[in-house]
């Protein structure tokens, strides 16, 4: 049964990086993870939704986001898969802070993803003055 749980988790990281590598911006899904007791012999596992209100690059990012699951984390990632850092939960379903790792020239978007496997793919700008 621990295979089964591991073989779940790896289809839906799978198709989460699917999703984040074909630039799709939507932030829900519904996930299945096998071993479970559902009437499809399944565990239906809710994702949570991202929404990202400020995502400024200088060098750094600046990111001002919020998600469904209060308890979640996100995590930021480059267009081209690279991990850049873990957006601060500031509580409450809100997170922000500098995503302090310099990643050189402006990506133009970055990738938002959350440990209850949500994503959104968001644009960078200049930071507002």
């Amino acid at each position: 049964m621990k295979n089964e749980i591991n073989l779940g988790a790896a289809a839906i990281l799978m198709t989460q990086l699917l999703v984040a590598g074909l630039g799709i911006s939507a932030s829900r899904t519904t996930a299945m993870a096998s071993g479970g007791g559902g009437a499809n012999g399944g565990v239906t596992a809710k994702v949570d939704s991202i929404k990202v209100s400020k995502c400024y690059y200088s060098g750094n990012l600046l990111i001002k986001a919020s998600s469904s699951d209060p308890a979640a984390r996100l995590f930021v990632y480059l267009p081209s898969g690279e991990y850049v850092g873990e957006v601060q939960n500031g509580g409450g379903s809100r997170y922000g802070g500098t995503v302090t790792r310099y990643i050189g020239a402006d990506p133009g978007s970055v990738i938002v993803t959350s440990s209850s496997l949500g994503t959104i793919t968001v644009p960078t700008t200049p930071p507002q003055i």
